[in-house]
């Protein structure tokens, strides 16, 4: 009896650590840094200065009534818009493109065209906003001596006003891969048998895409927009490799400001506020997403 005993009593043991292990991970991985940096926020601290005093909100009064944050939340929206709107559409309609070639020509053509669309996910992000800060350079980069070929001036682009719009094409090359994969799949996985019927009806090419492909990649969509969101709204490898936020602060987002005020101004109090502000769009995208979903299964 006491073997028995002992043996269900190490199964329940068992199987509550097994339970608990994800919300020991939770607390260790997110919500104990989540808290450190909340109450870091509420604080002067400034180690440089040996200063940790408690200001209460004071670092979120002097962020939100600087112009410059502001300057830099929207900017972090342009780009997170921007980047994943151009991303979308462009991975959206390879897709297209990579399954109507298979379809009218041999999937030895659609095979090529995917390896020169994924191409660019071979570079990692900082090899990438490298090789880019090169091709962008004044008297090495190719893209000033295509210019030159044809007449235009050559610039220092990454010190000029289109700095950012440099970055976020880069950001834009880099990363569409990533999209056009997951929609690729998906298209590829479309029951044939629906689209063939509703061409049979008589529905146009554009008609089957618009009320019958696109409703059938709907949740696919959500998903994939939904993570290329979170990962584009916390991009820094691109902006802080290629301008470090610059010229000026004309490509500093969120998490640019956010780095150097820690880092090179060494105001750690200031630079978690700017962190906490930084973190409540992720978590009202996956509150809206989880919503959504709730919705659809209910």
């Amino acid at each position: 009896m006491s073997t028995a005993i002992y043996s269900d009593l190490r199964s329940r043991l068992t199987m509550g650590a097994l339970v608990a292990l994800p919300f020991v991970y939770l607390l260790l991985l997110y919500a104990f840094p989540i808290y450190k940096v909340v109450a870091l926020s509420l604080r002067d601290y400034q180690p440089a200065y040996a200063t940790d005093d408690w200001i209460g909100l004071e670092n979120y009064r002097e962020i939100l009534g600087d112009a410059r944050s502001w300057q830099f939340i929207g900017r972090t929206f342009v780009y997170t818009v921007v980047c994943v709107g151009t991303s979308f559409c462009l991975g959206l309609g390879g897709a297209l493109l990579t399954v109507a070639v298979g379809r009218a020509f041999s999937e030895r053509w659609a095979g090529a065209l995917r390896q020169v669309v994924i191409l660019p996910m071979i570079f990692i992000p900082a090899a990438a906003g490298v090789m880019w800060s090169f091709a962008y350079t004044q008297h090495y980069g190719w893209v000033n001596h295509i210019l030159l070929m044809f007449g235009l001036p050559a610039k220092p682009w990454l010190v000029t006003d289109a700095a950012f719009y440099l970055v976020m094409a880069t950001d834009i090359w880099g990363w569409t891969p990533f999209l056009y994969l997951i929609f690729l799949a998906a298209l590829q996985q479309l029951p044939a048998e629906v689209i063939e019927a509703a061409r049979v009806d008589g529905a146009s090419a554009r008609q089957a895409f618009w009320y019958v492909i696109l409703p059938m990649l709907r949740p696919v969509i959500a998903i994939a927009v939904t993570i290329k969101s979170l990962d584009t709204y916390r991009a820094f490898d691109y902006l802080w490799i290629m301008t470090k936020g610059g010229p000026g602060t004309s490509s500093t987002t969120l998490n640019i400001a956010t780095y150097k005020t820690a880092f090179l101004d060494l105001q750690f109090g200031k630079a978690s506020a700017y962190g906490v502000i930084t973190m409540l769009f992720p978590f009202a995208v996956v509150i809206l997403f989880l919503a959504l979903r709730r919705g659809r299964v209910q």
